[in-house]
C-alpha cells in the first residue's frame, strides 16, 4: 500500500510529477487568461506576500550592494548636493522633515516609505543605499538613476539620505527647497504644523513607514506652472554662483549655457540632476535662462581660496610634458573670445572642478555638441593623478573671474 502512493524508485516519480506540473500550469493559464486576478492598487498586498517581497528585495540589495563609499561621503557639500535633488524629485514620494507624504503616492502599492524616520535608512549600509538609488526597484515606483556613469551624483544622494533622519525641518528647507531670488516675497513656510488626514487604507501596517499628514509635496511641473529661475536657484543659488557643489553659472557665456541646457534636454550630456530639469524646458525658456545668468555679475564661488597652488598653475598654464598634456589655457582661454564651446574655469568652485575631472575620467560626461567623436577631456583626465586634479582645481578656483571679451587671442603662456 505504501509503495502505491510513495514509489521507492526515482523513475516512478517522473510521471506523477509531470502530470502535477501540467495541472498547475493549466490552472495558472486559466487564472491569468480569465482575468480573475485583481491587480488593483486600491487593495493592499496580503501581509505574507508583502513580507516575502520585502525579504526578497533586502536579500537582492545585500547581494548586489555597490562599491565602497568615497572617503568624504558624509561631507556637507555632498549632503547639500543630494538635498537639492531630493527636494526636487524624491520628496514628492518620500516626504521630508516638516512634510508628510502625498496622498497620491500613499495610494500606491507597494507604498514608498517615509524616509525621515530612522528605520528605513538605518537598515541599509552605504553601499546598499548606493545600489537602491542607482538601480531602483522593479515592480515598484522606485526608478533607477536617470543616467549612467554618474556615480558621483548617486553618492551625493546617499550622503543626503544618511543625514536625513536627524535633519531638522529648518535645515531641510534651507538645503532642499527653492531659494527665491533677492527681493522676492515668498509665502512663509514655517514653522510647519503637520495635520493628520484620512486616506483609503490609512491603517495599513506598518504605520511607522508612512506619514499621513499635511503639508505635503505636490507634483506640478515647474516649467509649466512655476518659475524656472527659482527652480534653478534651488541648486545654483539666487546669485547663480553655485555654492560649491554645483557650477557657477555667472562665469559662463550665454551661448555656452544655452548649448549646455539643450544638450542636457536631448540627453547628449548626462546628469541625473540636470537631464530631469532640462527636459521640462522649452527652447524659449532655455534662451531666457541663458540670458538671465549671462547677465548676472561675475563672482567667484570660493572667494577665500588663498594663494594659488604652484603645481596647479604649472598644469593650467604650461602643461605636463612628461604626460603629453598641453596647458589647460590652450582651450579654456578661448572662452574669453565670447561664445566658444569651452567653459570658463577661473573662479569656479574648487570642489566642482575636481569632481568634474573625476567624472570625465570615469566616462560620465558626453560631448555638448552631441557628435560621436571622443571627448578629449576623457583622455586628458585619465592622465592626471588625484593630486594633480586637486591642484589644478585649486588653481582655477583661486583666480578672479575671467571677463569675456569679443576678440581676445588664445593665450600661450611661456
Amino acid at each position: 500500500m505504501l509503495r502505491m502512493f510513495f514509489p521507492f524508485r526515482l523513475s516512478q516519480w517522473f510521471g506523477p510529477l509531470l502530470v502535477a506540473a501540467a495541472a498547475v500550469f493549466l490552472v495558472a493559464v486559466i487564472v491569468i487568461v480569465s482575468g480573475v486576478l485583481d491587480l488593483s492598487a486600491a487593495l493592499p498586498h496580503p501581509e505574507g506576500w508583502a513580507r516575502f517581497l520585502h525579504y526578497t528585495f533586502n536579500r537582492s540589495t545585500d547581494f548586489h550592494a555597490g562599491p565602497p563609499p568615497p572617503d568624504d561621503l558624509d561631507s556637507p557639500i555632498r549632503i547639500a548636493a543630494g538635498a537639492a535633488y531630493y527636494g526636487q524629485v524624491c520628496a514628492r514620494c518620500h516626504g521630508g522633515p516638516g512634510f508628510g507624504q502625498n496622498p497620491v503616492v500613499l495610494s500606491m502599492h507597494p507604498r514608498p516609505q517615509y524616509l525621515v524616520t530612522n528605520l528605513p535608512i538605518e537598515k541599509y549600509t552605504a553601499p546598499e543605499l548606493f545600489r537602491i538609488v542607482k538601480a531602483g526597484v522593479k515592480y515598484s515606483a522606485m526608478p533607477s538613476w536617470p543616467t549612467e556613469n554618474r556615480d558621483d551624483e548617486v553618492w551625493q544622494m546617499v550622503a543626503f539620505l544618511r543625514a536625513l533622519p536627524t535633519m531638522s525641518p529648518a535645515t531641510f528647507a534651507r538645503l532642499a527647497l527653492v531659494a527665491h531670488p533677492a527681493g522676492g516675497t515668498p509665502l512663509p513656510t514655517g514653522p510647519t504644523v503637520l495635520q493628520r488626514y484620512a486616506l483609503r487604507n490609512d491603517n495599513e501596517p506598518p504605520l511607522a513607514s508612512y506619514n499621513y499628514r499635511t503639508p505635503v509635496y505636490g507634483f506640478s511641473g515647474f516649467a509649466l506652472s512655476a518659475d524656472p529661475i527659482a527652480t534653478c536657484a534651488r541648486c545654483h543659488g539666487a546669485d547663480g554662483a553655485g555654492g560649491g557643489a554645483f557650477p557657477n553659472l555667472t562665469l559662463q557665456t550665454r551661448g555656452y549655457i544655452a548649448r549646455t541646457l539643450t544638450a542636457f534636454a536631448a540627453g547628449r550630456r548626462r546628469s541625473g540632476f540636470m537631464q530631469m530639469i532640462a527636459t521640462e524646458l522649452s527652447p524659449a525658456q532655455i534662451n531666457v535662462l541663458a540670458d538671465t545668468y549671462a547677465a548676472m555679475p561675475r563672482r567667484s564661488t570660493d572667494p577665500a581660496n588663498g594663494t594659488p597652488v604652484t603645481a596647479g598653475q604649472q598644469i593650467a598654464l604650461v602643461g605636463l610634458r612628461a604626460a603629453g598634456l598641453g596647458p589647460c589655457a590652450e582651450c579654456h582661454g578661448v572662452t574669453r573670445a565670447a561664445d566658444k564651446a569651452y567653459p570658463v574655469l577661473e573662479g569656479q568652485s574648487r570642489w566642482y572642478l575636481a569632481n568634474q575631472l573625476e567624472v570625465f575620467r570615469n566616462g560620465g560626461r558626453g560631448r555638448i555638441g552631441g557628435d560621436r567623436t571622443p571627448d578629449p577631456m576623457v583622455a586628458i583626465a585619465r592622465k592626471l593623478t588625484d593630486a594633480q586634479i586637486r591642484d589644478v582645481a585649486a588653481y582655477y578656483a583661486a583666480q578672479p573671474p575671467a571677463q569675456v571679451q569679443s576678440f581676445a587671442a588664445v593665450e600661450h603662456p611661456q
